[in-house]
């Protein structure tokens, strides 16, 4: 038992101490190189297995949406595992023209809806459209991309979609590789978006899972519609059901169209991989792509809070309490102090809030942090979240977060504690380095949003500068009191007997480059 917990002890350290060698070996191992479409590629070999990940990422997200169509980019993303005019049709003229009808029907069905036509007229359009959709699903093979990958043995064939950008990912044995990269170059050139209101039913169906039977899907949504009440980060990513269930197949095509090209794109193949060969495929097949400039971006940005927010909201579920700041944009260093704050309050059963609140008070379930949310193209939010242990309650946590707050802010954080912290956050780096697909994602979003994969390296040294913690850290959130970002639940019974959640919400900026003993701070 005693040899296992050495065991245990010691693999942190060999990580720490293997850190060098594993940044060098990654920039030796990958090659980069751009195609004259202006896509990025990466291929990155790690050979000890005879398998491949690959990650292909848009830098379009629900940021870029027009407004009144909130979540049409994770609409799109998954619409482009439909097929192809040959992927997928069983007669591609006969399709086409079904598909033509389909939209016609659609579009004569909801402008009866919002015109207010008699319900007579509304029932027969539906059945129009209704039929209409059941004739060009017999013209086509549903789930074709999925069933020709799972054929060759792929894994993990899925996508996401962010507020930042838009990923589809697969792994799959190495001598495969052809098969995944062909597939995706022929759907960016020649998708065809068939079953689009069938996949409709199957967003709303999402939404009621994760937003609205979901209590912190529900929370998070009304949080950051608080927070941010003009940048598209307030909007739900997802979109809101008014916003899905008004969907058309032209408006998720023209999001298509603009958005989804090669030189808005990074490609990341890592795994057993033959770099001549690969690049040869990749020119072969992805290199037919036209480029397209990226349009203006017309994002507004969310003005400077200047009064508290406080939102009331009731929901039947136990109570949470979540507490947000501004937090700055890459490449203000500001991001890297946050992480910092981050590992010394929540990150293991030592750091701070988890050993008073969770262990040593027991007036917390669990306490944990966010850096960067939602998103980290634009100014989001730092975050602090924890769930009261029962008969506890928000308001106690929240006055033990602001005492620890202040105690960051007032006392000088010893070498230690300051030390393991910065451990900690290396450690998780080197595990991402483990996985094919955390690595690849992480590459890729540094190509595309941080000026270089390359720079993703510097993030350990960084996180150990001693000119970014030239004196121990402290805080002075607190000094904004009446601004800060604030949402807390707090359960109660009601009317009817049930328990229910109440909710409070306020906001502030922080200035969190005042993060340093002595500092003044400027609300």
């Amino acid at each position: 038992m005693a040899k296992k917990k050495m065991l245990l002890f010691l693999i942190p350290a060999l990580l720490l101490v293997s850190l060098p060698v594993a940044g060098s070996g990654l920039a030796e191992q990958t090659y980069r190189f751009e195609l004259e479409n202006g896509l990025r590629v990466l291929l990155v070999r790690r050979p000890w297995a005879p398998v491949v990940h690959c990650h292909l990422m848009f830098d379009a997200g629900g940021v870029d949406e027009p407004p009144g169509l909130g979540g049409i980019a994770h609409m799109v993303e998954h619409m482009a595992f439909k097929g192809t005019s040959i992927l997928g049709s069983l007669d591609p003229f006969r399709e086409h023209e079904l598909l033509a009808r389909v939209e016609e029907a659609a579009n004569a069905y909801f402008e009866a809806l919002q015109s207010g036509a008699p319900q007579e007229e509304i029932n027969r359009r539906h059945a129009e459209f209704l039929r209409a959709r059941e004739e060009a699903q017999l013209a086509a093979q549903p789930n074709i991309l999925r069933d020709l990958m799972n054929a060759q043995g792929a894994v993990e064939y899925n996508a996401y979609t962010s507020y930042d950008h838009t990923s589809y990912v697969v792994s799959l044995p190495a001598n495969r590789i052809e098969a995944w990269i062909r597939i995706q170059a022929d759907v960016l050139l020649d998708a065809v978006f068939r079953f689009f209101y069938e996949e409709v039913e199957v967003i709303k169906e999402e939404r009621r899972q994760r937003n609205e039977d979901q209590p912190i899907g529900y929370l998070k949504e009304r949080f950051l519609a608080a927070a941010f009440q003009k940048h598209p980060y307030g909007r739900p990513l997802i979109g809101s059901m008014e916003e899905i269930a008004n969907y058309r197949m032209r408006t998720a095509w023209e999001f298509w169209e603009t958005h989804y090209h090669p030189n808005r794109a990074v490609l990341v193949i890592m795994g057993d991989v033959d770099p001549e060969r690969t690049r040869e495929l990749v020119e072969r097949y992805f290199g037919v792509l036209e480029p397209r400039e990226r349009p203006p971006a017309l994002i507004p940005e969310e003005p400077e809070q200047e009064e508290e927010r406080r939102v009331l909201v009731e929901y039947n579920a136990e109570p949470r309490l979540m507490i947000g700041w501004r937090q700055p944009v890459y490449p203000d260093r500001d991001i890297y102090v946050l992480d910092m704050i981050k590992a010394l309050f929540t990150e293991g059963q030592s750091s701070r809030l988890y050993k008073r609140l969770v262990v040593d008070d027991r007036t917390a379930l669990t306490v944990e942090g966010l850096t960067g949310y939602p998103g980290t193209r634009y100014p989001s939010l730092f975050v602090l979240y924890a769930k009261p242990r029962h008969p506890h309650t928000t308001e106690e946590l929240e006055k033990a977060i602001y005492e620890e707050i202040e105690r960051l802010q007032n006392e000088l954080v010893s070498e230690e504690e300051l030390k393991k912290a910065q451990n900690q956050i290396r450690t998780a780096f080197l595990f991402d380095l483990a996985s094919n697909s955390d690595l690849a994602d992480k590459m890729a979003y540094y190509e595309l949003f941080r000026g270089g994969w390359e720079n993703l390296l510097a993030y350990p040294e960084l996180i150990q500068s001693d000119t970014l913690w030239f004196t121990p850290p402290v805080t002075c959130v607190t000094c904004a009191r009446k601004k800060q970002s604030l949402w807390w639940w707090v359960t109660r019974p009601c009317s009817t007997g049930a328990w229910k959640i109440s909710a409070r919400w306020s906001w502030s900026s922080l200035n969190s480059r005042k993060l340093f003993r002595h500092a003044r701070c400027y609300s």
